[in-house]
């Protein structure tokens, strides 16, 4: 699969999955922030089927992982595939979304509560990955993707969303890709039903005043 079969096959999602999910049109009164600094820590649980591409053809596997952000903008991941044929392997890294604090900051908000919660939620993570294939491999992964909320309460448990990303590993010992390995690199493409639960933290009392009373 191509970077630009595999772009289109995150576009198409976005296109269809979103009429599944919040109404556009709802917007809730407030500050932008959609209850984020409320519970300011989130940890988050999901699972779901993934493909990793091995010399263009796709092995299905399975996809499962946990993170820990704080107020959505940085964190941890811990994630572990499962593959008849592409292995499995455990991915460790750090989880990055610059979009919210842009946005919010720079008052560049949508105020559509789904655009908005799928702009913010547009990450990047980069981490060893750690091949259990008995040989103690490891592995440079690195990543990138979007939730779309499909369900959010606003109390501890923050929501049912669907993730779509995909994640490049990399084996080679050298890390180069000038002639890179076709099987000591691989591209996953994944889609995870996602459990979200909030955690009350002191982060609203760094909120400035004209948000916090608005």
């Amino acid at each position: 699969m191509t970077r630009g079969t595999r772009l289109g096959v995150i576009v198409g999602s976005i296109l269809v999955l979103s009429s599944f999910a919040v109404p556009a049109g709802a917007q809730r009164e407030g500050d932008g922030l959609y209850g984020r600094w409320d519970r300011g820590l989130t940890l988050a649980f999901g699972a779901g089927p993934g493909a990793t591409w091995l010399n263009r053809k796709a092995d299905p596997n399975v996809i499962g992982e946990a993170r820990f952000l704080v107020a959505d903008v940085a964190g941890l991941v811990l994630s572990g595939r499962w593959g008849p044929d592409s292995g499995q392997h455990l991915f460790l890294g750090v989880d990055l979304r610059p979009l919210f604090p842009a946005l919010f900051f720079l008052y560049k908000q949508t105020w559509v509560e789904f655009v908005d919660l799928l702009l913010q939620s547009i990450f990047f993570e980069i981490g060893p990955a750690f091949l259990l294939d008995g040989n103690r491999s490891t592995g440079l992964g690195i990543g990138f993707g979007f939730a779309l909320p499909l369900y959010r309460p606003l109390t501890t448990v923050r929501g049912l969303w669907l993730r779509i990303a995909t994640r490049y590993v990399n084996t080679d010992p050298s890390y180069r890709n000038t002639q890179p390995i076709s099987d000591r690199t691989q591209w996953t493409l994944y889609m995870t039903f996602v459990v979200r639960l909030g955690f009350k933290s002191k982060l609203s009392r760094w909120e400035p005043d004209r948000y916090r009373h608005r």
